[in-house]
Order: C-alpha cells, then structure tokens, then sequence
C-alpha cells in the first residue's frame, strides 16, 4: 500500500471520529433540553391545575365591570341630557359643565 492510501485513510477515519463527536455532543444536548422542557410543562401544568378555580372569580370581577361601565354609561347620558336640557331653556351654563362634554 502506498503511503499516500494510508493517508487518505488516516484523515477518512478522523473526519468520521469528529463529525461522530458532533453528533455525539449534539445527542447529549438534546436530551438535556428534553429533560428540562419536561421539567418546565411539569410546572406549566401545576399552575394550570392550580389557577383553574380562579375562571369563577375572573368571570365575576368581570361582570362587575360590566355593570360599572353601563352605571357609568348611564351616568354620562343622563349628564348630557341635563346639558343639553339647560342650553334648550336658555339657561346660563353653570361653570365646569362643559368639561363633560368632551366625552
């Protein structure tokens, strides 16, 4: 065999110990990003299965918000109709109506 065949077969078996290295490396590395994606879905799914009676509670503050924004709709209305109610009448504006008029 010539020296030149021992060569090419010395760097074809290096090439494949490092791309095996690589693959090795890169083996090792998906298993630890599997364990710890395991480890972060485990606490995703506690604090699913912990905030899940929390919906009920959720639900009610926002109806109640609901019920403050139609008060408060409903507040906004009836001042609007006071304004527009003394302007028909010819009444003087009393000072700081007109900053709700704006709304």
């Amino acid at each position: 065999m010539k020296p030149e065949h021992v060569v090419s077969i010395i760097l074809v078996l290096v090439a494949v110990l490092v791309i095996a290295g690589f693959l090795i490396a890169i083996i090792v590395e998906l298993r630890r990003t599997h364990l710890r994606l395991i480890t972060i879905l485990g606490a995703v799914v506690e604090t699913v299965e912990q905030t899940d009676p929390l919906e009920g509670i959720v639900n009610e503050i926002a109806d109640d918000l609901a019920v403050g924004q139609e008060a408060l709709a409903a507040c906004v209305d009836r001042l609007e109709q006071r304004l527009s109610g003394g302007a028909q009448t010819g009444a003087a504006p009393e000072r700081g109506r007109d900053v709700f008029t704006n709304y």
